[in-house]
Order: structure tokens, then sequence, then C-alpha cells
């Protein structure tokens, strides 16, 4: 593995923390708990390396957004293709959709209003 390829896997891993840990204190505190000084100090580094990954707390926020519709997405995806037929597809997909919003009520309310 060459030097440029770790440094580029670390990059894209302290990418993903700075989502997860983002994301996890919207889920646990709301939006308003979600800034760059503490999210600095829940991953452990200084607020410009955020900086270097993100141009600011929107942007850290548009990724959030960008996660949870992919993992609603799947959600939704795999609620449809396992019902037999188009009606309970439609059932399905809607408790999925309902379950999610329950789950993880900051995040949909944040996706729906936009960063």
């Amino acid at each position: 593995m060459s030097i440029q390829t770790r440094r580029e896997r670390e990059r894209a891993e302290r990418g993903r923390l700075i989502i997860t840990a983002a994301r996890e204190l919207a889920e646990a505190e709301g939006w308003d708990a979600v800034t760059t000084r503490r999210l600095a100090t829940e991953i452990e580094y200084s607020q410009p390396v955020l900086y270097s990954h993100f141009k600011g707390k929107d942007a850290i926020m548009a990724a959030v957004a960008v996660e949870g519709f992919a993992d609603l997405a799947a959600r939704l995806r795999a609620a449809r293709t396992k019902a037999q037929d188009p009606g309970q597809a439609l059932t399905d997909v809607a408790a999925a959709y309902a379950e999610f919003a329950e789950q993880r009520p900051h995040c949909t309310r944040r996706c729906s209003s936009g960063p």
C-alpha cells in the first residue's frame, strides 16, 4: 500500500467520522447542538480539520442529509421488493417510511426542511 493510498483512506475515515458524529449528536440533542466546535471536540480533532473536509456546518449537515436519504431509500427499496403484490408493497413502503421517521426524527425533520 502506498503512502498516498493510506492518506486517502485516512481522510475518508475522518470524513465518515465527522458525518457520523454530526448525525449522532443531532439525533441525541437536536440540530442546534451540532456546531463545528462541538464536533471537533467529539471527534478529537481541531476545527480546521473539519474545514479541510467540509466548507462549514451547512456542508456537514447536507452530508448527513444525503446519508439519511440513502438509508431511507434502501429501507423503502427493501420494503417494496419483499412485498408479494403492489397493494402490499404500498403498505410496506409507507410503514417503512413511518418507522424511519419515528426512529430518526431529527434527520427527517432536518432533511425535509433543507440544510
